[in-house]
């Protein structure tokens, strides 16, 4: 809902990776809604131009073939929906081979994105990654453990998918393919 709201508003357009995209900073940010009852004094123009052109980066890269041609992202094949969103105990075994080394989510479409060459890494300190978890093995993951899990990922998007799901997760990855 915020990406359409976002480019309502002309902060960008809707890229054929389904994300928004600004020609200053990519798609490599966050957007949120502020609602309010306040009387605006100045409006901007939807943004009309679609930047994306004739590229096609993001669809060929997409190793699951999740992005369609025809703007639409297939949810059903999609990497970060299978990783974090489903809630059934198995990733279907027909996927097996295609998520790379992903254990939470993908990026392989903005990574190729043209436009993410404008993006800088926040300087923002609660979204600096945790280099000790770069770190962590197969075993480790395991051992962890649910109780250590929820409090070290107390403030992260990882708790979305719960310990459960990041085990799930890494068993698939795991699978001999």
């Amino acid at each position: 809902m915020e990406r359409a709201w976002a480019r309502e508003t002309g902060l960008g357009w809707i890229g054929k990776n389904g994300n928004l995209i600004t020609r200053q900073n990519g798609s490599f940010f966050f957007i949120a809604t502020l609602i309010t009852d306040l009387e605006a004094d100045q409006y901007d123009d939807p943004y009309a131009k679609d930047y994306c052109g004739t590229c096609t980066k993001c669809i060929d890269a997409c190793p699951t073939e999740a992005i369609e041609p025809d703007r639409v992202i297939n949810g059903s094949k999609c990497i970060s929906y299978f990783t974090i969103e489903l809630k059934e105990e198995l990733i279907p075994a027909a996927e097996k081979g295609r998520f790379e080394n992903w254990l939470f989510g993908c990026d392989i479409c903005q990574d190729v994105c043209p436009w993410n060459r404008f993006s800088t890494p926040s300087k923002e300190e609660q979204f600096t990654p945790i280099p000790e978890l770069f770190q962590l093995k197969p075993a480790d993951w395991e051992a962890m453990g649910e109780e250590k899990f929820r409090k070290l990922f107390r403030n992260s998007p990882l708790k979305r998918t719960k310990y459960k799901g990041i085990i799930r997760n890494l068993r698939f990855l795991e699978l001999p393919g």
